[in-house]
Formats: C-alpha cells, structure tokens, sequence
C-alpha cells in the first residue's frame, strides 16, 4: 500500500475528480483528496502537506498551468502533474509542473505517471 503519500486532485468538474481518485484508489494510493478550484486548493495546500497535486490545465478562472506556478512561487515543495490537451501550454508548463498527462489518458498512464513522479520524492528524501 502506497498510503504514506498524501495527494490532492483539483478539477473543476466533480466527474473528472472522482474518475481521477478512483484511478488513484486502484493504484493503492489510499490518501487521496479532492477540491473544485484552484484558489480553495492554494488555500489548502498553504495549511496542509501534500506530496502531490494533480490538476486540469483548463479550469477557470485560474487553470492547473498557473496553480503549478503559484505553488512553486509559494515556495512549496509540493510536486505538480497537469492534465490537459496534446501540446497544451505550449510546453511551458515544464517551468512550473513536474509532470504532464495529455487527455485523455488511459488510467494506467496517469497512475505511472504519478508514481515516476512520487518516487523522485521519495529518491530525495532518502538522498
């Protein structure tokens, strides 16, 4: 069981966030949260620890690409993977997010993904 990581999904479509945490619960990620905004996620992740965020690129009014901004000029620690559109942002979400899944994804994408992503924080941790 992978219960030790704590990740947050932010999407402002209540289906996406379930479909997402269910892909995640199958993945054995057991501490899964989700929020419909970026601001109410901001607000959170300021209060609370989480080792990773997984967010829509294409919400509004504030979109995943600039989430994954705000938590990097925030200065959290937070990891960041995006969900959006093949060539979405024109790449520029590699400044700011630290992973990218293009929709739509099958589920076994999206949970590698997570888990590269997870297991580099992990790597430097223990490093």
């Amino acid at each position: 069981m992978r219960t030790g990581k704590r990740i947050l999904v932010v999407d402002d479509l209540r289906t996406a966030t379930d479909s997402i945490a269910r892909i995640l619960k199958d993945a054995n990620y057991t501490n899964v949260d989700c929020l419909d905004n970026a601001a109410g996620a901001l607000s959170v992740l300021r209060q609370e620890k989480y080792d990773l965020v997984i967010t829509d690129t294409q919400m509004e009014p504030i979109g995943g690409s600039q989430l994954a901004k705000l938590i990097k000029a925030d200065g959290l620690k937070t990891k960041v993977v995006l969900i959006g559109p093949l060539g979405g942002d024109d790449l520029a979400w590699l400044d700011w997010a630290d992973g990218y899944v293009t929709k739509p994804f099958e589920p076994r994408d999206l949970a590698e993904r997570v888990s590269e992503v997870l297991s580099t924080v992990a790597q430097l941790a223990s490093g």
